[in-house]
């Protein structure tokens, strides 16, 4: 029985440490496309596709137990699952940010950065 209680408070701890990230990236060039994400710094790293709508794209990621990680973002415009380079750099709309994770639930606003094509 004390296995058991000592079990449950384990887990509810567990539970009550762990946060969520709600991330909003607005201003996209287009709405072609995915914004492909990969959050990289907790025990288990995360990663998916959005599709943008009316120049934005809302999404969360959940249960994190690190005190921060890192959101890198690109916008797939072609659809070939690969950020497309020149000489010059990347050529489609990309960012990375370090988000700290402070309370229950923390809302990450973020704008890609688009290269100038010449």
């Amino acid at each position: 029985m004390k296995t058991i209680i000592a079990s449950a408070a384990l887990l509810l701890c567990a539970t009550a440490s762990a946060r969520n990230l709600k991330i909003t990236v607005s201003d996209l060039r287009s709405d072609k496309g995915r914004i492909l994400w990969y959050i990289h710094g907790d025990a288990r790293p995360r990663q998916g596709m959005e599709k943008p709508e009316s120049g934005s794209v809302a999404f969360s990621a959940e249960d994190f137990t690190a005190d921060s990680v890192t959101l890198y973002l690109f916008h797939d415009e072609n659809g070939n699952y690969r950020m497309d380079t020149s000489d010059r750099g990347p050529t489609e709309g990309n960012a990375a940010k370090k988000c700290k994770l402070d309370g229950e639930r923390t809302a990450v606003k973020m704008n890609l950065f688009y290269p100038t094509q010449n």
